[in-house]
């Protein structure tokens, strides 16, 4: 990067004011001919991104596309969503990434709920979007990438060899302008839409190359995981305000992972926690740590792997905290090696509380709620989308926002990560942190897969503090014909008496989010009829019911 590069893109005014686009203009003409982003379908310098996406931003443009327009990308990772992504970034226009596993009714709800008038859509996801095209009144044009041509639809193709290169008008500064809506999983009940201003993008881009990945000039980066998720985005951006470059994986291949780490020559990469945990599990290799990385950056790392993976591979992993939501706010170490099992401490954007049940202040090693305050304008999203297109903010009436994730302060300082909201169980008097209760069923050698939810106690109601039972939802693995009694017994031996779970639910399968994120919500709202009761007298067993249809909508969103 040249020695004017870091000045123009660390300070608080054109890039908060032109949001991203002026980082990418500026290192296109800085590091023109310089590698930039390795996808599934094509290769780009800095001036090819550039040029794609000007090319794009005329195509789209051509078809009414403007600043403020919700434009939806249905596509995998490649180069029609990042120029679609980046053609948002040259036009002002609200970028929306739709999920492609998405279909049917969870697909037609988020994209009628964007209220988005166009969709780039790959040519093999399109099927799906034609099914509930008609539930999406606002929906005028569809442009399709690749395949032949749909009647009723645009080519990709021809869109962007016919559009022109140059740059479209310049923006007027904005740095509140929306520029992102990104739907959370639905973890916790209905996806919601999250809505960031340009200042929030342009932010939160630098920052995930200086706190997260703080690439030198020139190294590269890896990242199988989806583009339409905020990991993988924060991945490219942070190769574009370091000078660096990005290699983007179709999906994550553990038996080619290592090899296609080497020829992209990356020295750090992104995961989520379950690429950590099969990575471990692959037969050991004389030349595991004959490698470059130095830094695997993600979430979820598993603290059993952890020390493990890190000595057999030569690397630090750095684990961290974040939510859609909360962009730029975020956790991370300060100093590497980072203790197992812990996320960090508080980047310096936002105030940090951590908060019991009655609204007091936790003392260190208590579980309590993670509230945050950011300490200046467009570190975090805007607030959500409503039915009628408004963007309700999500702040209390001191400026809080309630993350509704649960932690523990260690004495030094360090936090660690203790359940969602939905994952606190309230049992006793005491909160009780899911995982916990996880880790120890899945020390079990029969369990493959396990979910622990917080059920009425003696029909009270969850709302309001009352007290809860435990649930354990529990798949077994292959082959095996698990005894609820030898597995209760089995957690009695590692477990306090009052996170023993009082209920065993054997099932087939979790239901899950598309993302592949338990749905803790349904687990809990299916309660405990027909599941396995340890209190003498009343012990049933059997399966439990069948997962309901994905996307079914909680009743007590």
């Amino acid at each position: 990067m040249s020695a004017a590069g870091p000045e123009v893109l660390s300070g608080t005014g054109p890039v908060e004011a032109l949001g991203v686009r002026a980082v990418l203009e500026h290192q296109a003409a800085t590091l023109g001919p310089r590698p930039f982003l390795a996808l599934p379908d094509i290769t780009l310098t800095y001036a090819e991104a550039d040029e794609l996406a000007n090319r794009v931003a005329s195509g789209l443009a051509g078809l009414g596309v403007g600043p403020g327009d919700v434009d939806m990308a249905h596509c995998g990772n490649g180069v029609p969503l990042v120029g679609t992504w980046f053609a948002c970034m040259k036009l002002g226009a609200v970028f929306m990434p739709v999920n492609s596993l998405l279909t049917g009714e969870p697909l037609r709800r988020v994209m009628a709920h964007a209220g988005g008038t166009i969709a780039v859509c790959d040519a093999d996801l399109y099927p799906s979007l034609a099914e509930v095209r008609d539930g999406l009144p606002r929906l005028d044009h569809v442009v399709v990438v690749g395949g032949d041509h749909v009647r009723g639809t645009h080519s990709w193709q021809t869109l962007v060899e016919r559009a022109a290169p140059a740059p479209p008008p310049s923006l007027a500064p904005d740095p509140s302008a929306p520029a992102k809506l990104m739907y959370t999983s639905g973890t916790t009940g209905t996806p919601k839409g999250a809505r960031w201003s340009r200042a929030c993008e342009a932010t939160w881009g630098r920052a995930y190359g200086n706190d997260l990945l703080p690439l030198q000039s020139g190294e590269a980066i890896y990242c199988c995981l989806p583009l339409a998720h905020v990991t993988c985005q924060g991945t490219v951006l942070a190769a574009l305000h370091r000078g660096g470059s990005v290699t983007i994986e179709a999906g994550f291949n553990p038996y080619g992972f290592w090899r296609r780490l080497a020829e992209a020559d990356a020295v750090m990469f992104s995961f989520v926690g379950t690429i950590l945990s099969v990575l471990a599990r692959r037969p050991p290799q004389p030349g595991d740590a004959d490698n470059r990385v130095r830094r695997a950056m993600g979430s979820g790392a598993p603290a059993g792997v952890w020390p493990a993976f890190e000595e057999r591979f030569g690397l630090h992993v750095v684990d961290v905290w974040g939510q859609t939501e909360t962009a730029s706010c975020w956790t991370r170490p300060e100093a590497l090696p980072q203790r197992p099992g812990t996320i960090g401490r508080p980047s310096p954007r936002f105030d940090a509380r951590l908060v019991d049940d009655t609204g007091g202040e936790c003392e260190d090693d208590e579980v309590g709620e993670l509230w945050m305050r950011p300490r200046r304008p467009g570190v975090m999203f805007d607030g959500y989308l409503d039915d009628e297109g408004r963007v309700v903010p999500p702040f209390d009436h001191e400026g809080w926002y309630h993350t509704g994730d649960f932690m523990r302060r260690a004495p030094d300082g360090e936090l660690s990560f203790a359940g969602r909201r939905r994952d606190a169980i309230r049992r006793r008097g005491e909160m009780i942190a899911a995982g916990d209760i996880e880790e120890a069923a899945l020390a079990h050698p029969g369990v493959f897969e396990v979910a622990a939810v917080g059920v009425p106690a003696d029909g009270a109601a969850v709302d309001g503090g009352a007290d809860e039972e435990i649930k354990l939802c529990v798949v077994a693995r292959p082959d095996v014909d698990l005894d609820p009694a030898e597995l209760q017994e089995f957690l009695r031996a590692r477990l306090p008496k009052f996170m023993v779970p009082r209920y065993l639910d054997l099932r087939p399968e979790l239901p899950k989010t598309p993302t592949t994120r338990v749905q803790k919500y349904r687990l809990a709202e299916e309660g405990t009829a027909g599941v396995w009761d340890s209190r003498p007298g009343l012990r049933r067993t059997g399966p439990g019911p069948a997962p309901a249809p994905l996307g079914r909508r909680s009743q007590g969103r």
